[in-house]
């Protein structure tokens, strides 16, 4: 899934030249993709609450090679946007099942399992921006088709998961006041981190950098997501999750403002990697910590993602559209300092 994800932003330029479309619609395929994705979460909240998680996990895996498929060999942008969208459906149920299963399982180091699990993805995100360097050229329709056959080889492995989560049958259906705070706080959580990974290629070749170097550095921001997921993973338990989300996002408010510094652009982006790398597995556990034996409470979170990583690409790319893409990191930099607000709201609610 990391793979596939963090190749949409190296490949724009490329997207323009096949099939003769402009930047700015060209990056829409990132906002395709997440909206996509907010419909598998939403079936998927209901099936994992219903069956097996292994039922969404292969259906989810199933679904995405399909779209896999479509846009390996799609002959016009709408056919390859169409394409996007399924992966996006089949991704959106897989993260929602994965994330949820582990926030509510048993044991004390559910942050640290967590912070691992997504920082396999962001392990994988870090070798797609080195393939479309290394492929996309040449072997365009390669890359997606061959991404889709790894995730059908996958499916037999999903029958060996056993478990579904939790219910309260007697926890209200909508979500309250915390959980829209938090709600909020994923919305923007997602936009930038989407955002940033998706336009970051772009803007740092607008200030000079070659499109190798570029892919490079976006390789180098998802290594750098999956080197703070795994370092989380040794901060100990009496830590608390809020004192780690909050932390991260402030962090990353200043490094955000920093990229838009063309000397030190492409550290400030390496630096926001580090620092939201915990923030999205830290701020399911912290809410499932405050909402026990009910997943309903986080399970609003993934709606939420897929929202932020339809809005955060689609307001950069209108900003672009009217200013150039120079502005992409202050864009990023205003919606990291809302984050951080909307994250020390919910510190405040909680408390």
């Amino acid at each position: 899934m990391g793979v596939v994800v963090s190749m949409y932003g190296p490949l724009l330029l490329l997207l323009t030249q096949r099939f003769a479309v402009g930047l700015p619609v060209a990056g829409s395929v990132i906002s395709v993709h997440f909206a996509g994705g907010l419909a598998g979460v939403l079936i998927a909240m209901r099936t994992l609450t219903r069956r097996p998680g292994r039922d969404t996990f292969a259906a989810g895996l199933a679904v995405g090679a399909a779209g896999c498929a479509v846009a390996a060999f799609a002959p016009t942008w709408p056919v390859f946007l169409a394409g996007i969208a399924v992966i996006g459906v089949g991704f959106g149920s897989l993260i929602i099942g994965l994330n949820q299963l582990v926030a509510y399982s048993a044991g004390r180091r559910r942050t640290a399992l967590l912070n691992g699990l997504n920082g396999a993805y962001s392990g994988g995100a870090v070798v797609g921006p080195v393939l479309v360097a290394a492929f996309a050229t040449g072997h365009f329709s390669w890359l997606f088709a061959v991404s889709g056959v790894l995730a059908l080889l996958l499916v037999p492995s999903t029958f060996a998961v056993s478990g579904r989560l939790p219910v309260d049958a007697g926890a209200r259906r909508a979500p309250g006041l915390l959980v829209w705070i938090f709600i909020v706080a994923f919305v923007f959580y997602v936009g930038i981190e989407v955002g940033a990974a998706g336009w970051m290629a772009s803007h740092l070749e607008s200030i000079g950098l070659s499109t190798t170097g570029a892919a490079a550095a976006t390789s180098g921001f998802f290594l750098a997501l999956v080197s703070g997921r795994l370092l989380s993973t040794l901060i100990p338990a009496t830590v608390p999750e809020w004192g780690i989300v909050l932390g991260g996002s402030a962090i990353a408010s200043v490094a955000l403002i920093a990229a838009s510094f063309p000397p030190i652009a492409v550290a400030a982006y390496v630096v926001t990697g580090l620092a939201l790398a915990p923030i999205f597995p830290t701020g399911i556990v912290w809410l499932a910590r405050l909402r026990p034996g009910d997943s309903r409470a986080t399970s609003w979170l993934f709606p939420a993602a897929s929202i932020g990583g339809v809005l955060g690409p689609g307001l950069i790319g209108v900003v672009i559209a009217e200013f150039g893409v120079r502005w992409a990191p202050v864009v990023l930099a205003a919606v990291a300092v809302l984050m951080t607000a909307a994250f020390a709201g919910a510190r405040r609610e909680a408390a």
